[in-house]
């Protein structure tokens, strides 16, 4: 690349730079037919293990189905038939699936009809493999060697899938490098408090015999660990020695680490206002945080409504569990200049005039 400069060409070509990406292909199909098993075991392992993920999936989850499921008479007598492992309700059926769908990128659910082929059930799954044609269309789902099952047998999310590929992205994902980042700070933090809070000691003896020593490391080691007092006689040490940080050092990883979780909230999507802690925000631009969050839930729940209608023929709605036109009234903006914007009040209500929506 070249940049003129006053006349003169400046190349930065040989500057090489000490990161990259990898580039990386779809799963598409490849031959006759295309196999993918999601890879359950790794994310749900960093779902049950990481706390901050494991908040902001749930969030996803509860604000895509918060506020339950609306649908008519004949629509909801179809989806109260869904009970999954029998004590369920129809939301925390598809709530389920949703959330796995998240963590994994696939989730799938055993449609169970009667003999009339009406839905009786839907049963989330555990680990199933696509099998998709050489067109990319999948043609059934495998559950090992146990069963094979037909495409409308089957319930199945895949979230944000891209181009051609027949199965979805798992959230987790492209967070890895930060939530490992992340672990080894704490981890590294944990042994730094620890050493601070018990130094190590090292004892200059005034004897070379390894049975000697051997006792008296054994006997100072007991002591350190229950807290005890030592008595040691007299000239059997010449010195004592502390290994502490240096006077004026520094080794705090507690800003890096707070770094690192506001990084990764950001990568996820997930405003601070709405795992429940903000710094700076003021009202005015918490609003607007929010609103720009609603757009992403929508279409969450646009997603899982299209999915219900398309796979299982329900019609249903899911209502947004709280909508921000609602909390600062219906309105049509006017004059958006209007909008005042302080740190106390933000949008004011006489900002919105009636007869529309912000």
């Amino acid at each position: 690349m070249t940049i003129l400069r006053t006349g003169q060409t400046t190349d930065f070509s040989g500057q090489n730079t000490s990161y990259s990406v990898d580039s990386k292909s779809v799963d598409n199909s490849q031959g006759s037919e295309t196999r993918y098993t999601p890879n359950f075991d790794k994310w749900h392992g960093y779902y049950r293990k990481i706390p901050e993920l494991r908040a902001v999936i749930n969030k996803l989850a509860s604000w895509t189905f918060g506020r339950g499921i609306k649908a008519d008479k004949k629509n909801q007598d179809k989806l109260d038939k869904i009970r999954g492992n029998g004590k369920d309700s129809p939301r925390l059926v598809l709530k389920n699936l949703w959330r796995t769908a998240l963590i994994v990128g696939d989730s799938f659910g055993h449609i169970i009809k009667d003999n009339q082929g009406r839905l009786t059930n839907l049963k989330p799954l555990n680990k199933l493999t696509i099998v998709a044609n050489s067109e990319g269309i999948i043609i059934r789902y495998e559950d090992g060697d146990k069963r094979v099952y037909d495409i409308e047998e089957i319930y199945h999310l895949s979230y944000e899938r891209i181009a051609d590929e027949i199965h979805g992205i798992p959230f987790p994902e492209a967070l890895e490098d930060l939530i490992l980042a992340r672990n080894e700070a704490l981890g590294d933090l944990k042994e730094l408090y620890h050493k601070i809070a018990f130094p190590t000691d090292i004892y200059e003896a005034e004897t070379d015999d390894t049975t000697k020593l051997t006792a008296i490391t054994t006997t100072l080691n007991t002591a350190f660990k229950k807290r005890e007092s030592v008595v040691i006689p007299a000239g059997v040490f010449k010195e004592i020695k502390k290994v502490a940080t240096g006077q004026y050092a520094t080794l705090d990883s507690l800003p890096y680490i707070t770094f690192l979780v506001r990084l990764f909230v950001t990568a996820c999507g997930m405003p601070e206002i709405i795992m429940g802690w903000g710094e700076n925000t003021t009202e005015a631009s918490a609003k607007i945080i929010y609103l720009a969050f609603q757009q992403e839930i929508e279409d969450m729940q646009l997603y899982n409504q299209e999915m219900v209608e398309q796979q299982l023929n329900i019609i249903i709605d899911l209502e947004f569990p709280a909508d921000l036109m609602n909390v600062t009234g219906q309105g049509n903006v006017t004059n958006p200049s209007s909008f005042k914007k302080d740190g106390n009040q933000g949008f004011q209500a006489n900002d919105v005039k009636a007869g529309g929506k912000i």
